[in-house]
Formats: structure tokens, C-alpha cells, sequence
């Protein structure tokens, strides 16, 4: 997990980068984080049974008579299925749930699995397959985005010109609700600049992967001919 530890005097401490101070555990966490007492935790929870782990058990189809029945699903074309594909080769796809904690390397991973699982939710919400979808996609909410702010300022100069506090009250519920909506206007608006950015870098780098497999498949059948 990144840390490091030290043991003189019977004395436990740890240390982890970028912080430069080491921290005694007794002294942090209390008497029952010393040495003795971790051993004696350490040897007590050898002797606990482990839990049976129950196989993971892959749902089948059913067939009744000569048409099966399931629900008919989404598959990812276009730039969608790129992003799926990209997240594959960087090893962002979800494994099995299992909790850790984590160190900052791979906080920044988990970072960036969130920033591609977001912009893959966003391309299947309105189904972004080209990157014409995408252009016409951010003409759509500039639009959108001009009317918030026409309709806002329109509430400001309302507001302005009434002295009742309680109507003045009302207006100011809804420029909060028009600006909420006006925010996730713009950050749809910056995941289409985003998509059109990354979409020719990721193609790119999906080329020098597969031509890097290639290159070392085509190595490892010539180091197999020399072994023969």
C-alpha cells in the first residue's frame, strides 16, 4: 500500500511518501496497536475458520420450445464501443467487487476509470456513435445553454424590480433551479469537447498497442521456429 515501516526498540513505525515523518503506531493509535498485542491479534485470526467462497455462477438462458426468451440489449457501435474497447486495453474494466484500500497510484487509476465510465454513460445516454452525433449534439445544448441565460438574466431584472420579500424569495428559488440546470448544461457541453479531443488520440493509441501484440506475436513464433 505504499508504506514503509520500521522496527527498533520494540517499537513499531511507519512512514509513507510523499510525507517525510515517521509515525509511531503505539503512540498514534493507542496501546492496543503494539507490537505484542498485533501479534497477538495476528496469531488469535490464524485460528478463525475462513469463510467458504461461493463460485460465481453465470446466468443461463431458458428455451421454451424453439424460441429462447431474454431481453434484447444495447450493443455499443461507434465511438461508444471505442471508449469500452480503450478502457479494456488501459485495464479500467470492473473486476470483481472486492474493496482495498488504496494507495495514491492507485487512486489517480480509480480517478481515471470514474472520468472514462462517465464520458462512456454519457455517449450511451444520447448514443454518440460518430463524432458528427457529437457536434450536433453540443449545437444542440449552446442553443440550450443561450435560452438558461437569456431566461436568467430575464429572472435577475424580476427580482430587481419587485420589493415584496416574498415574491423576491420565489424568484430566487428559481434562478437557483435555472443556474443548476444552466451547470449541467455546461458540463455536457465540455464532455463533447472532451469526446472530440480524445476520440483521435485514443484511436491512435489503440493502433501502437496492437502493433506493439503483433509485433511481439510475431516475435514469440520466431523464437519458437529457433527452439525447434
Amino acid at each position: 500500500m505504499g508504506y514503509s515501516y520500521y522496527y527498533r526498540a520494540n517499537k513499531l513505525c511507519i512512514k509513507r511518501e510523499p510525507y517525510k515523518r515517521n509515525i509511531r503506531v503505539e503512540r498514534a493509535f493507542g496501546e492496543e496497536y503494539s507490537v505484542e498485542n498485533i501479534r497477538q491479534r495476528i496469531i488469535a485470526n490464524d485460528f478463525i475458520p475462513r469463510q467458504k467462497i461461493i463460485p460465481y455462477k453465470r446466468a443461463t438462458l431458458k428455451f421454451y420450445g424453439r424460441k429462447s426468451v431474454f431481453k434484447k440489449t444495447y450493443k455499443p457501435k461507434g465511438i461508444i464501443a471505442l471508449y469500452y474497447y480503450y478502457r479494456f486495453l488501459l485495464g479500467l474494466h470492473k473486476r470483481n467487487n472486492v474493496q482495498h484500500k488504496l494507495t495514491p497510484k492507485m487512486r489517480e487509476e480509480v480517478k481515471k476509470m470514474d472520468m472514462y465510465s462517465e464520458r462512456i454513460r454519457f455517449l450511451c445516454k444520447y448514443k454518440l456513435e460518430t463524432l458528427d452525433n457529437v457536434d450536433e449534439l453540443k449545437t444542440k445544448k449552446l442553443r440550450e445553454k443561450q435560452d438558461i441565460l437569456n431566461a436568467r438574466n430575464r429572472l435577475y431584472y424580476k427580482r430587481g424590480k419587485v420589493d415584496n420579500e416574498t415574491e423576491k424569495n420565489e424568484i430566487t428559488k428559481q434562478i437557483i433551479s435555472v443556474t443548476t440546470e444552466l451547470k449541467r448544461v455546461k458540463q455536457e457541453i465540455r464532455m463533447c469537447d472532451e469526446v472530440t479531443d480524445n476520440v483521435p488520440k485514443m484511436r491512435e493509441q489503440i493502433r501502437e498497442t496492437e502493433e506493439k501484440s503483433m509485433e511481439k506475436g510475431k516475435q514469440k513464433k520466431k523464437d519458437r521456429r529457433y527452439e525447434r
